[in-house]
């Protein structure tokens, strides 16, 4: 502060790159080692805890259900391996911003498949919902257009939903090569907002995607929720908002701080670097909880939906079956050995 009031800025602050690794190291106290101790142990215990579930999930859930629930379970540990990256390796962000972001774009179009996956699938869904209609003037994109009419779920609007969701995993890695390849002949600049900067339009598409895309997120889910809710589709569907939020918004709110110098600079780190590191270590201890509740809430046995109603079927593994024989004795007790 007294080198600001005498007309000295550190060099630090007039850069715009991120400082190396080794200049973030040396710099660190003996509370700085700690803190990147205790967070780089959190995103070791994450993968661990998604490396059990890993397992287990091949061990207990179908086959046709694996791939999905694997995908929708890595999106918070790979957030925090990312942010765990950034953190050490500051210049590395962009890069690491890029692949956690790709690799949520494609979470979003797994979650809506595994909603439509816990209905049986999608014969047996336009099946149960044939007569039905989806209410569309949800969020995000139309939650407050209440006039709009409610459309006939046929296997036509089903691929819409799909296409929603689909369009935001396939063009958002697009955007993010053609930004690398912009920012390696210095066009592009996360930290340039200006109307002149290719940052600000790359960024904004990228923000009406992601809209698009959640859109038939919240339709499917007002369709189903009633339905999976002794699947747990609540507190699934929870998860899956908190890591939007924390991965999308947090950054956001994060990043227009640092660009109006209200997180100021802390050499060797400049003010957009800083709000990047704050950043990763906030999302480093917020993914680890948000994967340690999703092992809680994705731990159990998951089976086909049955046609008249899904309680029942919960329930089916953990009572014996009965066994008689053709005078109505009964014979055994039926457990199963699982």
């Amino acid at each position: 502060m007294e080198e600001m009031e005498n007309g000295t800025i550190d060099s630090a602050c007039t850069v715009t790159k991120p400082p190396l690794a080794q200049d973030i190291l040396q710099s660190l106290d003996l509370t700085g080692i700690f803190l990147f101790a205790i967070l780089t142990l959190m995103t070791l215990i994450a993968n661990l805890v998604f490396i059990e579930e890993v397992f287990y999930i091949y061990k207990k859930i179908p086959s046709s259900k694996r791939s999905i629930f694997i995908w929708i379970n890595a999106a918070a540990p790979v957030i925090a391996t990312t942010s765990c990256i950034g953190m050490w390796i500051p210049r590395s962000t962009m890069f690491t911003d890029f692949t956690a972001a790709v690799f949520f774009a494609i979470v979003i179009h797994k979650f809506l498949l595994m909603m439509i996956k816990e209905c049986g699938g999608q014969n047996l869904f336009l099946r149960r919902f044939e007569n039905d209609r989806f209410k569309i003037s949800t969020g995000p994109f139309c939650c407050c257009c209440l006039c709009l009419p409610h459309v006939r779920i046929t296997r036509q609007t089903l691929f819409l939903l799909k296409l929603g969701t689909f369009q935001l995993a396939f063009l958002r890695p697009v955007l993010m090569f053609l930004s690398i390849v912009l920012w390696t002949n210095d066009i592009y600049n996360p930290s340039d907002l200006s109307p002149k900067g290719a940052a600000i339009w790359i960024n904004c598409f990228i923000g009406v995607l992601t809209i698009i895309a959640l859109w038939p997120i919240g339709i499917m889910f007002q369709r189903v929720r009633v339905l999976l809710n002794c699947k747990k589709i609540i507190p699934k569907f929870a998860l899956y908002q908190f890591i939007l939020i924390l991965s999308q918004l947090q950054a956001a709110i994060i990043n227009i701080l640092a660009t109006h110098r209200i997180i100021p600079c802390a050499p060797p780190l400049p003010s957009s670097a800083r709000a990047a590191y704050m950043n990763q270590q906030l999302l480093i201890m917020e993914m680890f909880l948000i994967t340690l509740i999703s092992r809680v809430v994705y731990r159990k046995r998951y089976n086909d939906l049955e046609l008249p109603e899904c309680t029942n079927q919960e329930t089916v593994d953990d009572k014996p079956i009965a066994k008689v024989n053709l005078n109505g004795q009964v014979i055994g007790d039926g457990s199963i050995k699982v």
